[in-house]
This record gives C-alpha cells, sequence and structure tokens, in this order.
C-alpha cells in the first residue's frame, strides 16, 4: 500500500512530455513562419551544451534540445529580434535561413498549443545583443488553422540556447511551464529560470531568478528546482537545492549546497523589461 501511495505520488508531479506527432509539429512551425519554406534536416543536431571553467570549479550549461529535430525555415526576417539575429557583421549581407528546434505541448486547458523555439540564422555574424532567439508562442486554432494568439522573446543578450524546458504541476492544480534560457555580458555568464502561468491564453511570467551563474572569479553557482518540495509546499515557495562553487572570490571545496526557498515576489521579475523586450517582436514596418 505504502508502495501504490509513493508510486501515485511520483506520477501526480511528472513532467508533461512533449508532442510527438510530426503533422502537428509542421502546423506548428507553418503558423509560427507563415508562409515561409519550411524543411525538415534529417540527422542533423545542434548542441550549444557547454562547460564554464574558474580555475577548479566548474558550471555545466546544458542545451535542452541537444537531442532535437533540426528544421530549416526560409524567408525574410519578420521583426527586430530577428533583424539583429539575421546580421551579417562581416560581409552585410543578412541571412534569410533559419535553424530551428522546438518543442510542442498542449495549452493546459485544452484551447490550444504551446510551442518553445530556439534558432539562430544560418552563416549570420550577429552582434552580441542577439545572436540567437529563444521564443514562446502560444497558438489557437481558428475554423481549422493554427495562429498566433501570444508569444513571449526570452532575453536576446549574449543568447544561445535553453537549459531547460519543462511542463509540470507544481501545486496550483494545473501545469506550469518553466524554462531556463541563458544570456550574459561583460564577463558574465547566466541562466535566467522563469515560471510562466498558462491558466490563461496567454504567458504570465509569476517566477524569476537565475539559476547559473558564472562572473569572472567572483561568483559561481547553480540552483535545481526541487519540485517534490516545492510541490508540497503547493507552489506557495519554489524550492532549489543551491551548490555554490565561489562566492565573492572564496572558492568552495567541496561546493557549499544549501536549500532556499522563495515567494514569488521575491523573484527578480521585470513586466516593463519583459514588455520592453517583446516589443522587439512587433512586425517590421514595410519600406
Amino acid at each position: 500500500m505504502r508502495f501504490a501511495c509513493f508510486f501515485a505520488a511520483v506520477l501526480a508531479i511528472a513532467d508533461t512530455a512533449p508532442m510527438a506527432d510530426e503533422n502537428l509539429r509542421m502546423a506548428a512551425l507553418r503558423a509560427v513562419f507563415p508562409g515561409m519554406e519550411i524543411s525538415p534536416e534529417p540527422g542533423k543536431r545542434i548542441d550549444d551544451s557547454r562547460l564554464l571553467k574558474r580555475g577548479p570549479s566548474e558550471l555545466d550549461s546544458p542545451d535542452a534540445l541537444a537531442a532535437a529535430n533540426v528544421y530549416r525555415v526560409i524567408g525574410k526576417v519578420t521583426n527586430e529580434a530577428e533583424k539583429e539575429a539575421a546580421d551579417q557583421l562581416i560581409t552585410g549581407q543578412p541571412s534569410s535561413t533559419r535553424l530551428v528546434r522546438f518543442q510542442i505541448f498542449r495549452w493546459p486547458d485544452g484551447s490550444g498549443l504551446l510551442a518553445v523555439l530556439q534558432y539562430k540564422f544560418e552563416d549570420a555574424s550577429p552582434s552580441m545583443a542577439c545572436p540567437s532567439i529563444g521564443l514562446l508562442v502560444q497558438l489557437a486554432n481558428v475554423d481549422g488553422t493554427w495562429t498566433v494568439r501570444d508569444q513571449y522573446l526570452l532575453e536576446t543578450m549574449h543568447h544561445f540556447s535553453l537549459q531547460a524546458i519543462r511542463m509540470l504541476d507544481l501545486g496550483a492544480g494545473v501545469d506550469e511551464l518553466i524554462i531556463e534560457s541563458d544570456s550574459g555580458g561583460a564577463g558574465t555568464w547566466d541562466s535566467n529560470f522563469l515560471i510562466f502561468d498558462l491558466r490563461q491564453p496567454k504567458f504570465h511570467e509569476i517566477f524569476r531568478t537565475t539559476s547559473r551563474l558564472s562572473r569572472w572569479t567572483d561568483d559561481m553557482y547553480k540552483e535545481v528546482l526541487d519540485v517534490s518540495k516545492t510541490v508540497r509546499r503547493r507552489g506557495e515557495r519554489f524550492c532549489f537545492t543551491k551548490t555554490t562553487m565561489i562566492e565573492a572570490e572564496e572558492t568552495f571545496r567541496p561546493p557549499r549546497i544549501t536549500r532556499p526557498c522563495y515567494r514569488p515576489d521575491e523573484g527578480d521579475n521585470n513586466e516593463m523589461e519583459s514588455d520592453e523586450r517583446n516589443k522587439m517582436l512587433a512586425p517590421l514596418l514595410k519600406p
């Protein structure tokens, strides 16, 4: 009986798997990139994971889409974010070919689809303000056609990959979206940990923190979400296991382990900053 209860509890907090239906995946891509030439690249993989080292200390940066299929999407840039990512600073000839990796999920209420995309432009040489694009898209089925209803642009500065993509119920009774997305600059690399409430047909960011940080020789740590502890708190606290390798130039051997829990209002949410960044998704004005 105890085993059965434990097994049921494990199932209750298991991640929701992304959808594998290739017809539906292609339909989602056609909705995100309407009118463009889309083709799968069989056997091609992109792995932007890396390992950062500071003396004896190491910090991993996994690529959540390293095993994902790659799709070639050809068409003119559509917004300011794409314009920056497609730029070719050396030749002056911008790229029009995207190399796209993505996952799709059912929107929790069943009203549509959720697409998480990571892509860069082939043969581009952009500035570090937007070397690649991490994009969240909410798709609705309107009269049998998938259309974009909401979008959320992840931080673009020194952005190269997504470290995590998860859909699971953290205690609210409905799946929430967890994204880890890297950024950086001025000797700093970090990964933004974000939680989105999806109970409305739009992306509502409810929590943000830095889950990985490497800053020169001053600081290095990572925080991993403790799902079971967070669920036991019914999502009123987001709990982590924090591994600190370096803090204020002091190196810990072995790394120091702590277990912080944060209220949603203790996060680094900045709605104005997100709204300003999402303006980069506005369609470009035609000349």
